[in-house]
């Protein structure tokens, strides 16, 4: 193999700690983005054995098929939706991800979301900075203990965040038809279907990958009914809710508070009115990072990019031999 490794990424992440594994084993690589994506594919990436796409890096099905050398499309991230997987499964390109490597992030910022969204924090941080002076401006607020937190989805991420709740007394429920019913005893979490799940939740937690399942999920019918005030957080994937019909639940008073970490359009247009509403915060994308969480994503990619090189099977492959 030519030891080649083409990394496509617009975003500017750090890739400092991958580059000293490369040089350190010979590997020659090559940071593109979309600007020089056609100049730089030609003289480098048609050659390469990996190609490292960032998540959100356009990896349509054109620049697949030109991937003459590729053994692996590793994602730099948990995400791989960007990729066809099974157009690369046709061409026996192993696509993969690293699955774990930011869990207790995500698990932190999905309760900051959480906490923050019932208190009105930011709500009250901009009527002080405003001059205001009022305890009690912010309605409603309620009391965590009494409050119903329903998990859409529970895989690992939906797990940590079950287990930091716990110590504040809140019931907790989830929805997840691929998770055996034990799994949900060892967490204490009442496993529900989708349509409990809605009716009960005050607060209501995505944590489901973006799928055609699940790829606007949370329309206006279902959103409405969520009980009245309801709190909606997402740290998952934009797509999983219809942005308009959050909004317009919104305007109707139904729901009082959004913490979103994740938009359908990232980063989100001017006239993204969700932006703009004093009753959410959003975040850019931040869940994932940590000073601790960048490098070991950058380290655990290029150890599987050498895996490849090294004629041996990646881990985490999203589409083995077995994928349809």
């Amino acid at each position: 193999m030519n030891k080649k490794v083409w990394i496509l990424d617009d975003k500017e992440l750090t890739h400092d700690s991958e580059f000293d594994i490369y040089k350190k084993h010979g590997i020659e690589w090559r940071w593109t983005t979309t600007t020089d994506y056609h100049h730089d594919l030609q003289e480098f990436g048609k050659d390469a054995d990996v190609v490292v796409t960032q998540v959100g890096y356009p990896m349509d099905d054109p620049l697949i098929k030109q991937l003459e050398a590729c053994k692996a499309i590793l994602t730099f991230g948990m995400g791989f939706n960007n990729v066809n997987l099974a157009l690369a499964r046709q061409l026996d390109i192993d696509v993969c991800h690293v699955p774990d490597y930011c869990l207790d992030e995500v698990a932190d910022h999905t309760l900051a979301l959480m906490l923050a969204s019932i208190r009105k924090l930011h709500q009250h941080d901009r009527s002080v900075k405003e001059g205001k002076w009022n305890p009690v401006l912010t309605q409603p607020v309620r009391r965590l203990k009494n409050t119903v937190i329903g998990l859409y989805g529970f895989g690992r991420i939906a797990r940590k965040v079950a287990k930091r709740l716990r110590p504040f007394g809140s019931t907790i429920m989830a929805y997840d038809a691929y998770v055996p019913e034990d799994v949900f005893e060892e967490y204490h979490v009442e496993k529900v279907d989708f349509a409990t799940l809605l009716r009960s939740s005050n607060v209501l937690s995505l944590h489901v990958p973006l799928t055609p399942e699940t790829k606007g999920s949370l329309d206006y019918v279902h959103l409405r009914t969520l009980p009245q005030d309801a709190t909606v957080i997402n740290t998952c994937r934009g797509g999983v809710i219809n942005e308009q019909d959050l909004l317009q639940l919104m305007k109707e008073g139904h729901i009082s508070g959004v913490g979103l970490d994740v938009l359908e359009i990232e980063p989100p247009r001017e006239d993204n009115i969700l932006i703009s509403d004093e009753r959410t915060i959003i975040s850019p994308h931040a869940a994932y990072f940590s000073v601790e969480a960048e490098e070991e994503l950058q380290i655990r990619t290029a150890e599987n990019a050498l895996r490849v090189m090294n004629g041996e099977q990646p881990y985490h492959i999203v589409n083995d031999t077995s994928f349809e």
